[in-house]
């Protein structure tokens, strides 16, 4: 009986701790570190398809100089949509060398799609208005960790 209760104690302290990590609006994923134009961002990296599926959705929150990085298996011209996304946000279209072709801002919860205006192998989502108070303009380069370059 002593074994049954002891199972019973660590499961539910494992989802009060599972509770506390979502209320405080924590990620369990991992952040990595990239520059745009020489400037240092946080990022979570979203390289699988699940992954670029789901983006920022539901996020009630960015921190300033943090965003996700969308690694996309293929340069080609992108589109990105803020579907249940709740939060306001630029995106920047890099191609396979880091150079910016072009950064857009995009309204929560809307379905316009916004496209790269060239091929784009990276998207950067950042709060709106990140890029223009940075001086960031097209031609400017994502420097990656060598490690996300691969993938």
């Amino acid at each position: 009986m002593n074994f049954l209760c002891y199972i019973k104690t660590k499961a539910l302290l494992g989802v009060v701790l599972w509770s506390v990590l979502l209320s405080t609006g924590c990620d369990a994923r991992e952040l990595v570190t990239v520059e745009v134009g020489g400037i240092p961002v946080s990022v979570e990296v979203a390289s699988d398809p699940d992954a670029r599926r789901i983006g920022l959705m539901s996020r009630r929150h960015l921190d300033a100089d943090k965003g996700m990085l969308f690694v996309f298996p293929r340069q080609e011209i992108k589109a990105i949509w803020m579907r249940d996304t709740l939060i306001p946000l630029d995106v920047g279209f890099f191609d396979m060398k880091g150079m910016l072709v072009n950064y857009l801002s995009m309204e929560p919860r809307t379905e316009t799609l916004h496209f790269s205006v060239a091929p784009a192998i990276y998207a950067l989502e950042m709060n709106q208005g990140w890029y223009e108070a940075n001086g960031i303009e097209p031609g400017m380069r994502l420097e990656l960790p060598y490690a996300i370059q691969g993938r």
